[in-house]
């Protein structure tokens, strides 16, 4: 089901808000996400309990994994997708939680930039007509961003890529990514690569 939603959303360009000093915005951003997550997790989590109790049928095989500097990750707690829609942008969130810990992913793409339908294809941070985004929390102290933002103008080893096989917002969607994330969104700091990432998920 779509979700309405003023004109804000969280990938405007930095200078809707703030003068462009990159670290600020993604400090907000991010703090932005995980508030959101906060609450569609306690959303999604109660959802999963309903599901259990209706069906014993085992796994849907809905996931979120990835590797993260060449370590195996898996975030399938309650993992989901959401289609957030205004007047004129569509945004697409997929979200996947690991079991214990506090780690976390979210995949973005918006189409702010040009109003063109989210397809099944390939979105970069490269590309002019979609804005991406991938954000990591590894824990209450660490969180690291990639995309559109985090990689305008500058030189990216591996940029932030989303590809759908398949979408269905009535049901399901599926694909994969990778890319480099940095600690708070700033490219001098510690980096986290992605790799194999695959989701097959549910929209909520």
């Amino acid at each position: 089901m779509d979700t309405p939603v003023n004109s804000y959303h969280i990938l405007m360009p930095a200078s809707y808000f703030f003068p462009p000093t990159l670290p600020l915005y993604m400090s907000v951003k991010i703090l932005i996400l995980k508030e959101m997550k906060k609450i569609v997790l306690f959303v999604a989590l109660i959802g999963a309990l309903v599901s259990c109790k209706k069906s014993n049928s085992g796994s849907s095989g809905y996931h979120v994994t990835a590797s993260v500097d060449g370590a195996a990750k898996a975030f399938n707690t309650a993992p989901l997708a959401t289609k957030l829609t205004n007047t004129s942008t569509t945004q697409i969130t997929v979200d996947g939680f690991a079991t214990g810990g506090g780690e976390s992913i979210s995949l973005i793409i918006d189409n702010a930039p040009s109003g063109k339908p989210i397809v099944a294809g390939t979105y970069t941070d490269t590309t002019r007509d979609f804005e991406v985004a991938l954000f990591y929390t590894q824990n209450l102290t660490a969180a690291y961003a990639g995309g559109t933002t985090v990689a305008a103008g500058l030189a990216i080893q591996n940029h932030v890529k989303i590809v759908i096989t398949s979408i269905d917002t009535t049901s399901s969607i599926k694909g994969s990514f990778s890319g480099d994330l940095f600690l708070n969104g700033d490219v001098t700091a510690a980096k986290k690569t992605f790799t194999n990432g695959d989701f097959y998920v549910k929209f909520h």
